[in-house]
């Protein structure tokens, strides 16, 4: 199998989904065909029939183009609606589908122990992959083992996982399932399963029409006349016509789905085995999938999302998934592959012996980490990484960690992480707390700060990103209060520091959606060339305080990008309000072009070989905005 980094996962989705368009819209137009073939038969033959009785009417003929466009609208109106249906059914993200499932929240503090034990390894695999911990659901009624990945964005994927898998997996399978799940969130396949959804319910809809035409035709019949009972058994025959071809329209619709779905489950096995290190955590998974005697999903709506799980969960002509044993056999293959390259991927940091990456989470010696090895990790962690985010969970306090898994204990998290070092600034904005903050929480923000204090910088955003799942189960007022008094902490020392900015700009992204806040840049998408210098030049003030370094390192970055016109800005000209704008106005550019920026970013912060606690926060929060995670252990730094 051919290995393919991040950004060439994300430009095959985007060619998947140009695909998918293609391919749908050939089958509309199939469905088109055969629906006005359909209705031009019946007025032909009604147009015959009153012609042999009155022998005063002319033949329509087979092609009308007024009808033609009255079906095509038609038809149009009626999948459109099906599938817009579904789309707003599921706008809500992931958890929409979930919960269709029959999904149940897991509260990260939660006494059941099936439930941390399903949390625990959720959380390891999120943090390892540089991302916040996405909501995870469990499904109570299925004893089958399965899982699935679901949402349209990063900021609003959840991981769903069956009871029988919570149960019946070692916990080395189960890594090994949620791994392949964080592949296809990783790699933007969840939009394109969102979409399919929708599309092929759309063409349902015109088939369940069809049926209600028919039962409406042969419920009506006993008291009509026989001219009556002739336009009913017309209606009745239209709506079985219509009925066939919107089953058949749903059936290619299928196929297009198991096609899209096949090839994209083996490259999630890939890279599942790449981040765990452990090919027969995932082939143990498979295999016990293979023993059940009943691997079949009960809930009622399983089928619509049968090609996003982990197995095929249900019962279908068209298989969605590749048959398990040729999955085991290509994971067994891949073994000899995977131990041969471990020692390179074990120390991915490049320029750095393999064992030093881990260091400084193993308490050993603080080193600084070149930031081209965190790049060429974007979307692509590994057991290094899953090794550090183990360690770093490991090293942040029990009470922290609790607190971050509690909605009201996680607010008091984030407040502490901004509380400023000067006592008067301090006091002030305690204060502050005391007056917008719910009751209490100032005062469990005062019991928290010095533990969040003395955590390294590199655990603080690993505590951000546990608490943003918690954060999400607030409700939209609670949130907006947060929100408000998160800023009003941020300025009260009248300015912005770069870790208060990254810690904000996660906080916006993966949350304002969730609760239906407007994020979008008037400049999304169009970035210009001073965007990107804007860019490469904070990143070189952030490491230096030297002019002359700053603007080598900023040249270095420049011509990476291959680029003409991108200049060197001072410092005062790259301050994060402007970098704000920049970054906003560069998060829709295409994965290809996304690539360059992020390696031009390396050039600039590895420019004299060590990353620093701000340029690693700043970079954190650069791939964050461009949907690019970064792992954590390619983000390590000195401990302060």
């Amino acid at each position: 199998m051919v290995a393919m980094d991040f950004f060439t996962h994300q430009d095959r989705a985007r060619r998947n989904t140009v695909w998918l368009v293609v391919l749908m819209a050939v089958a509309f137009g199939g469905i088109v065909v055969m629906t006005y073939a359909v209705i031009a038969g019946c007025l032909v033959a009604a147009a015959q029939s009153e012609e042999m009785q009155a022998e005063a009417v002319d033949d329509p003929g087979w092609w009308q183009p007024e009808i033609f466009a009255i079906v095509a609208a038609g038809v149009a109106a009626v999948v459109g609606s099906g599938s817009l249906y579904k789309t707003m059914q599921l706008s809500g993200g992931g958890g929409s589908l979930a919960e269709l499932l029959g999904g149940r929240i897991v509260l990260g503090d939660s006494p059941d122990p099936l439930d941390r034990r399903v949390l625990n390894v959720v959380e390891e695999m999120a943090i390892a992959a540089g991302t916040p911990v996405p909501p995870v659901y469990l499904l109570d009624r299925e004893s089958s083992i399965n899982a699935f990945a679901a949402g349209k964005r990063l900021d609003d994927a959840v991981i769903g996982i069956t009871r029988g898998a919570a149960e019946k997996l070692s916990r080395d399978e189960l890594q090994g399932v949620v791994a392949h799940e964080f592949s296809h969130i990783l790699h933007g396949d969840m939009r394109l399963n969102t979409r399919l959804v929708a599309l092929v319910h759309g063409i349902l809809v015109l088939g369940l029409l069809g049926y209600y035409l028919l039962r409406v035709a042969f419920h009506t019949r006993s008291s009509s006349s026989s001219k009556d009972s002739g336009l009913q058994m017309g209606l009745g025959l239209l709506g079985l016509a219509i009925m066939v071809i919107g089953y058949v329209g749903t059936v290619i619709g299928s196929l297009i789905k198991a096609a899209v779905s096949r090839q994209r489950e083996f490259l999630a096995d890939a890279s599942a085995v790449q981040f765990t290190r452990n090919p027969d955590g995932l082939a143990g998974a498979l295999s016990r999938i293979a023993e059940e005697a009943n691997s079949q999903l009960s809930a009622p709506h399983a089928a619509e999302a049968s090609h996003m799980f982990f197995t095929s969960g249900v019962m279908s002509l068209f298989a969605t998934h590749p048959p398990l044993a040729e999955r085991i056999a290509r994971i067994d293959a891949s073994r000899a592959a995977s131990m041969a390259t471990d020692a390179i991927d074990a120390g991915h940091l490049a320029g750095l012996d393999g064992n030093a990456a881990v260091a400084g989470f193993a308490g050993g010696t603080p080193i600084g980490v070149k930031a081209t090895a965190a790049v060429a990790a974007i979307g692509e962690p590994t057991a290094t990484d899953l090794r550090a985010a183990h360690r770093v969970l490991e090293d942040i306090p029990q009470r922290l960690r609790a607190a971050a898994h509690e909605p009201f204990g996680c607010r008091a998290v984030i407040y502490a992480m901004l509380l400023d070092s000067d006592n008067v600034i301090r006091v002030t904005q305690l204060a502050q707390l005391n007056a917008q903050a719910e009751p209490g929480v100032a005062t469990e923000t005062r019991r928290l700060e010095t533990m969040v204090r003395e955590l390294p910088r590199s655990e603080r955003l690993a505590l951000v990103d546990l608490a943003v799942s918690t954060l999400k189960a607030l409700s939209a007022a609670q949130y907006r209060r947060f929100r408000e008094t998160v800023e009003v902490l941020i300025e009260t020392d009248s300015r912005l520091d770069i870790f208060e900015w990254v810690l904000q700009k996660i906080l916006v992204r993966h949350l304002d959606h969730a609760f239906g806040i407007a994020v979008a840049s008037p400049r999304r998408g169009r970035g210009t060339r001073q965007d990107v210098s804007i860019l490469l030049s904070s990143l070189a003030h952030a490491g230096t305080s030297s002019a002359t370094d700053a603007r080598a390192a900023c040249d270095r970055g420049c011509r990476a990008t291959g680029l003409t016109g991108l200049a060197f800005l001072d410092r005062d000209q790259v301050r994060l309000d402007a970098v704000s704008h920049a970054v906003d106005a560069l998060a829709s550019i295409k994965p290809d072009s996304k690539h360059r920026l992020m390696d031009a970013m390396a050039m600039v912060v590895s420019h004299d070989g060590v990353m620093t606690p701000d340029e690693a926060e700043l970079l954190r929060g650069f791939a964050d905005t461009l949907d690019c995670p970064m792992p954590l252990a390619a983000g390590a730094i000195e401990r302060p």
